[in-house]
């Protein structure tokens, strides 16, 4: 550990200590010969990381881009690596949400294109570089407002079909499914995605490194967000690969016709809703239709049967009288009416005894209930005036 107003290396003068964690202590120095500030990174070098740290040191080395810190030089030191590197003043977007909760679209969108052109930068050098370990505390916006990425520490490089997926110190929630896995090759759609983690954040509030590690349309989280930026998070947080955009270039393309997207999402949704309302119109009108049809009928039917009950009260035969009312009872024989004038048939042609059987075999059979029925009632009474 390095001391405050210590003088590293007989050229550096620690300051403070600004950075704590998986990535080494991080210290603000100033060169004594010329009181340019630097940052210098610290990390214990074991069997375990040396090949890392040493590969973090040739990258930085070789990376070039405004949106990565400066390298100066690497000094292997007491068992120790140190990185000397651009300082760079600022706030960590973990930070600013953690201020903030939540950030406006326009700026997260902003960022989220910076970080697009970083990401490119590195996937277009002729041997490539997977960053993985896109997250909020590796991200800084600089007091210019500029996105910078601070942090190297497990990128790896890569040529034809992808970098080895290597479980190193892996921020769960933020490092794409393929990185658990060392049978898959990690390659831009591994860093597509955890850009796209770190903006659902940004805009959601919701922290991907809490269970359930799941991500949620960000319009069911913040309704107020565009249908286009949710089109385009939902298409780089696919869990398999082959699904996100193929590369930042396609991802970078659509952000720039964000607002064109906009429009046609939302013009596309007012026509659905048209359409789905012509239909339901449509589906009315059917209907509508349907029940007249059906009332039309059911009238028809009704006066149909109280037509055949008409024709047998005015037979000249018994016959005669009680087929009309058999032709009632077919066409509803859930009905009692047509059963009470069947049985009130055989008292007005005197024969009191079938019209006794018919009542009791069938109408009091058939419908328990009827004492309640006010017709059958007045069948029991034209019995027994009959009597």
């Amino acid at each position: 550990m390095l001391a405050v107003n210590e003088i590293f290396n007989q050229k550096y003068r620690i300051i403070k200590s600004v950075g704590h964690g998986g990535m080494g202590t991080v210290y603000l120095s100033v060169d004594v010969s010329n009181q340019t500030t630097w940052a210098i990174k610290e990390e214990l070098i074991t069997e375990r990381n040396k090949s890392l740290l040493f590969s973090e040191a040739e990258i930085m080395a070789r990376v070039s881009h405004p949106a990565f810190p400066r390298f100066l030089s690497k000094i292997e030191l007491n068992g120790f690596l140190y990185i000397i590197m651009e300082y760079v003043e600022g706030m960590t977007l973990g930070d600013i949400i953690e201020e903030k909760s939540v950030i406006e679209e326009p700026k997260v969108i902003d960022w989220f294109k910076q970080a697009c052109l970083a990401l490119q930068y590195l996937h277009g050098l002729k041997t490539p570089i997977v960053y993985r370990d896109f997250k909020p505390s590796n991200i800084m916006l600089d007091t210019n407002g500029r996105i910078r990425i601070i942090d190297l520490g497990i990128a790896l490089e890569y040529r034809g079909d992808g970098a080895k997926a290597e479980i190193a110190v892996l921020t769960k929630g933020y490092a794409a499914p393929e990185q658990y896995n060392k049978r898959y090759k990690l390659d831009e759609r591994t860093d597509i995605y955890a850009l796209a983690v770190t903006m659902h954040y940004m805009i959601t509030g919701k922290n991907p490194n809490t269970p359930p590690y799941e991500f949620e349309p960000v319009r069911k989280l913040q309704k107020n967000t565009s249908r286009a930026i949710e089109r385009i998070l939902k298409k780089c947080l696919q869990p398999n690969p082959d699904k996100r955009y193929a590369n930042v270039g396609l991802l970078l393309n659509d952000l720039n016709r964000i607002d064109e997207m906009q429009k046609q999402l939302v013009s596309r949704i007012k026509k659905q809703r048209i359409a789905a309302s012509s239909i339901l119109g449509m589906i009315i009108v059917i209907a509508v239709v349907i029940y007249a049809i059906i009332l039309n009928v059911q009238m028809k039917t009704i006066e149909k049967y109280y037509s055949y009950l008409e024709q047998a009260t005015g037979a000249n035969t018994l016959e005669e009288a009680q087929a009309a009312a058999s032709l009632a009872i077919d066409i509803s024989p859930e009905n009692p009416d047509a059963y009470i004038v069947y049985a009130s048939l055989y008292i007005d042609y005197d024969d009191i005894d079938d019209a006794y059987a018919y009542i009791n075999d069938v109408i009091i059979t058939k419908f328990p209930e009827i004492y309640s029925n006010q017709n059958f009632l007045s069948l029991l009474q034209k019995i027994e005036n009959y009597q």
